[in-house]
């Protein structure tokens, strides 16, 4: 997980801990069945909205945002260029290994069309129909998280609601009502807690990769077509200078 995710996720639970804590009970904002239909009508409602496999697609890239290696493009970079210069030297099928060392696996998949002498024009087609599929798969990820963010204050109102609706009904001393609804607002608290904390920066987080790695995997097909084409090493470094970050 990386500092500034793990950093924030502390800090804010740490705040509301405080804020809890400094309360003369802190019983009154701990409640079993608000938890329960918080959760539990969050996670039933999206697998409502979304199929299997979306919801297959949003675990998978948040597993990949917690154990997030951050390869930059200064490091795709020189990569490209040590297997341009092998492949000048030796063929492509030397570099093979260099690129399963720094696991790269989109780019090892382009070279192995370069390898199979596929035509360039097919190879770029190949390269930017597969850069879009991924990309689509995280945009289908980012959303679950979003609408899932979206979702969890509706059921902590939800629960909100149901409290108030039994508590009007057993309270019959109207100087009692105070306490009741305080607690039957912990449900919203924990809706929003839910949204604001860990749904909505997930859902925003995934999207920031995204893009990120949207934007290497252009800087890959570019270098993938360089090397196709026998390109000078130096040429080659001027040409993806540009998606230097």
């Amino acid at each position: 997980m990386k500092s500034s995710m793990l950093i924030g996720l502390i800090s804010g639970v740490a705040l509301i801990v405080i804020v809890v804590f400094s309360q003369e009970d802190i019983s009154y904002y701990l409640n079993w069945n608000a938890f329960v239909i918080t959760i539990g009508g969050t996670i039933a409602a999206t697998m409502v909205y979304f199929s299997f496999t979306d919801l297959k697609y949003g675990f998978s890239a948040f597993f990949e945002i917690i154990s997030e290696r951050n390869i930059k493009a200064a490091h795709i970079i020189d990569v490209i260029l040590d297997v341009n210069k092998r492949t000048l030297r030796e063929g492509v099928n030397s570099s093979f290994d260099l690129v399963t060392v720094k696991q790269l696996p989109f780019l090892e998949r382009g070279l192995r069309l370069v390898a199979d002498n596929e035509n360039p024009a097919l190879i770029k087609e190949i390269l930017l129909r597969d850069n879009r599929l991924i990309t689509r798969k995280n945009n289908i990820a980012e959303n679950v998280f979003y609408i899932a963010g979206s979702l969890a204050p509706m059921f902590g109102m939800m629960g909100t609601v149901i409290g108030l609706i039994a508590m009007l009904n057993r309270v019959k001393d109207p100087s009692a009502i105070p306490s009741a609804m305080g607690l039957a607002l912990v449900t919203t608290l924990y809706g929003l807690i839910l949204s604001a904390l860990i749904l909505k920066p997930i859902s925003g987080k995934i999207r920031v990769k995204n893009l990120k790695d949207t934007r290497l995997r252009l800087l890959i097909i570019e270098g993938v077509l360089s090397i196709q084409r026998g390109e000078n090493t130096q040429i080659l470094k001027e040409r993806l200078h540009g998606f230097l970050d």
